[in-house]
């Protein structure tokens, strides 16, 4: 066998191995997070490996989802989040990525709520010009709360009528709890230089702390770790047309969530500084049993990515929503510098 031949294929396999060795290991761990339908617009929830993992030097990313208005228990979350590259002469095959999340999410009549900020970081290890694996981690602090004053009890209940003056014969001491978190992961990302044709495979585990979440200290409640396998492959078909599949898994305590997806992307333009894209994709998401059904959008302009999405709801709770679940909006801005030619020791990512 060739030299040459063989060293490629062994740059190409350690990061595999890497990844399967994470996604072993994820399945050996045993409340739910926040979720997107659009997961593939909130990298940082998705894995801190993808820190700093795009094509440009900065990164903002907005996510908006309401979801159950119909069934008068509404789900409101947004997430936010920022990350850049940081290149650096002492990285000489490698590069580090550093960045910021923030989600707030607020549900049911109690508006039981969850607010964290995580700090994000992560070192690029090139293999080769086409190949890159990452490495990521995410320290953070959150708080979980709810509001007793919104909630009825049995207690306010005379028997007849429902008067709320009642005592609720309920005590709370926390109404509100703060704790550390702690998330992991690893990601591989291949690339073609003269192609649109990219892909990120690659795991993460949430919550490796397991914080306790509980409104009453002498009865603990461990946020359970969440497990987060995704692959996102997009082909370039010709010169104007893309195709693109997005598959993801999480695994958080007795709760399982699928995702799987596929689409198109039609470049209508593809001269510097006047690029646009129209992009539509269908998807279905699952648990036990079927979820949703999820039509999605995307305006690719320049710089800009707007994506609106909309849960179709076919699961048994379709009964309460009449099939509506909810709209989801995602919008992502790049920053792109102009820099030295000596400043790249390596490939950047495309």
């Amino acid at each position: 066998m060739n030299v040459q031949i063989y060293n490629s294929r062994k740059r190409m396999i350690r990061p595999l191995l890497s990844v399967l060795v994470v996604l072993l290991v994820a399945f050996s761990l045993k409340a739910q997070d926040i979720h997107f339908a659009q997961f593939y617009h909130s990298p940082l929830n998705l894995s801190p490996a993808l820190t700093g993992v795009h094509e440009g030097d900065r990164r903002f990313i907005g996510n908006l989802r309401s979801q159950w208005q119909a069934a008068l228990v509404p789900y409101k979350t947004f997430s936010g989040m920022f990350d850049s590259k940081v290149y650096s002469n002492k990285f000489k095959k490698g590069m580090l990525g550093v960045g910021a999340v923030f989600n707030y999410d607020v549900a049911g009549d109690g508006e039981l709520g969850n607010v964290q900020l995580t700090a994000s970081g992560s070192y690029v290890m090139t293999i080769d010009a086409e190949n890159f694996l990452s490495f990521g981690v995410q320290i953070g602090v959150a708080q979980r709360s709810f509001r007793p004053a919104s909630l009825t009890f049995d207690s306010q209940f005379d028997g007849e009528i429902f008067d709320p003056n009642r005592p609720i014969n309920e005590q709370f001491t926390n109404t509100a709890k703060v704790y550390g978190d702690v998330n992991f992961g690893v990601n591989w990302h291949g690339q073609k230089l003269r192609k649109r044709t990219r892909l990120d495979v690659g795991a993460a585990v949430y919550h490796l702390n397991q914080p306790d979440q509980s409104f009453n200290a002498s009865d603990p409640a461990r946020l359970s770790s969440r497990i987060s396998l995704y692959m996102m492959p997009t082909l370039q078909v010709n010169k104007n047309f893309d195709f693109l599949v997005n598959a993801m898994a999480q695994l958080q305590g007795a709760y399982t969530e699928g995702f799987v997806g596929a689409g198109g992307r039609i470049h209508l333009n593809q001269r510097r500084t006047k690029e646009m894209a129209l992009q539509i994709t269908g998807s279905y998401r699952f648990n036990a049993f079927g979820d949703a059904i999820i039509p999605a959008a995307e305006v690719h302009y320049k710089t800009w990515i707007v994506g609106l999405s909309y849960d179709i709801n076919i699961s048994d709770f379709q009964r309460a929503t009449n099939r509506y679940g909810g709209p989801e909006l995602a919008i992502r801005y790049t920053i792109t510098n102009v820099k030295p030619i000596n400043t790249f020791k390596i490939c950047p990512i495309i």
